[in-house]
């Protein structure tokens, strides 16, 4: 059965920027050890942030008053929070980085592979952790006191086809059926376990979509897939697209749409399925901002604190995870962090207007202390709102980065 898709009257806004590509190897090419990089920063997120580091972390090299390196590893969401709660094991294996533009002018976060490097001694304990969902999704546990918690950009997630296949939606009923009975949810075309791709049990997106659809991350019928790059090529090599789906975070799906369809999704109660955005073309993610789609979770940023007043053991893992969750930061950066969050796909809490206290909990609407729509979607598509500088005011709204935002 396929839902009514709703159009928008944002049907006609087409993205004009490039996204990046998730499913690229490092390069083999490496530093010594990781600690002999420029003023490195060590990361353990969720392989939905790779996009963001690929591009925050070029950007962040090339940061004049303070360059920094972003050394990452990717790990399941609920993994990562309790090594950063409990310190359960240093980081051996080898991590990424991407170079700077004097190292590398040519280097592209879209196309161009990352670079590795070992760390150094017995291993690191990151500086930065994410989790790609609430931290409830994992643990009741209480952040140590030692650990500082930031709420980052909304991260949405998607239930995606191959291209050859006709589907186009998917309810709540259905996807209920087809995850939580497999074969014998005889939902059609669903119904080939080998044929759903789904995550491991601590991944964001598994655990995201579980809460939204009712099924407990360790009932699901299907694939299990230690990384989202897995889920995509499965699905691009499918032999049976018709009965081929797939679970990915929006902004892995963002970059593969050449390949893959997104299904809308119907939530439950609701009378319509909607895509992440206001369109399948669009790249706004209008109906996640505005509750019409609901599979969606905040990412979480965590890093170490003396305990004592939160003072950052780190500053530059303050000063960047401030710079990903929007706030001002000091040094002022020579760069736009906000660019980077908006082109991979994910959306900042000041373009948000609604909230949830939970994943899979209810919507309620929700209103930021500062607007940035008219920014937001100045990276993503283009937008309507009036320009603005010194010599030419607002006529109503506030002039914010160039824009008149409503307030």
């Amino acid at each position: 059965m396929r839902s009514a898709v709703r159009t928008s009257l944002l049907g006609s806004i087409v993205c004009i920027v490039a996204l990046a590509v998730v499913a690229v190897a490092p390069r083999t090419s490496r530093a010594a050890t990781c600690d002999t990089l420029s003023n490195p920063l060590y990361l353990q997120v969720g392989d939905t942030q790779l996009n963001l580091m690929r591009n925050l972390g070029r950007m962040l090299r090339d940061n004049t008053p303070e360059p920094i390196t972003l050394v990452f590893t990717t790990s399941g969401s609920c993994t990562n929070i309790d090594n950063f709660y409990n310190h359960t094991a240093p980081i051996t294996v080898d991590m990424q980085y991407v170079p700077s533009t004097a190292e590398d002018p040519a280097w592209d976060p879209a196309l161009s592979p990352t670079l590795t490097c070992t760390p150094p001694g017995a291993g690191v304990f990151p500086d930065i952790g994410n989790s790609a969902l609430f931290i409830s999704s994992c643990t009741s546990q209480p952040p140590p006191a030692t650990v500082a918690l930031e709420n980052g950009p909304i991260q949405a997630y998607v239930m995606a086809v191959p291209k050859a296949s006709s589907q186009i939606a998917i309810t709540f009923e259905e996807a209920y059926f087809v995850f939580g009975f497999g074969m014998a949810g005889m939902v059609m075309p669903w119904i080939d376990e080998t044929q759903m791709f789904i995550r491991t049990i601590t991944k964001s997106t598994l655990l995201t979509w579980a809460a939204n659809i009712d099924v407990p991350g360790a009932d699901w019928y299907g694939i299990r897939f230690d990384g989202s790059p897995s889920v995509v090529s499965a699905l691009q090599n499918s032999t049976e697209p018709e009965a081929a789906i797939g679970i990915l975070g929006a902004e892995v799906y963002d970059a593969g749409r050449s390949t893959l369809t997104e299904l809308a999704y119907r939530a439950k109660d609701q009378y319509a399925a909607y895509f992440a955005d206001s369109t399948s073309t669009s790249f706004d993610k209008q109906n996640v901002r505005d509750g019409h789609y609901t599979v969606w979770s905040p990412t979480v940023w965590m890093y170490n604190t003396t305990g004592s007043g939160g003072t950052p053991v780190n500053p530059a893992a303050k000063y960047v995870v401030d710079m990903i969750a929007g706030h001002p930061v000091t040094p002022t950066p020579t760069i736009d962090p906000d660019v980077a969050v908006a082109r991979v796909g994910l959306v900042p809490d000041c373009a948000m207007r609604v909230q949830r206290q939970y994943d899979g909990g209810d919507l309620s609407l929700y209103q930021p202390a500062t607007s940035c729509v008219c920014k937001f979607l100045s990276i993503v598509a283009t937008t309507t709102c009036a320009t603005c500088d010194v010599s030419t005011p607002c006529t109503t709204g506030v002039c914010r980065s160039g824009y008149c935002e409503d307030f």
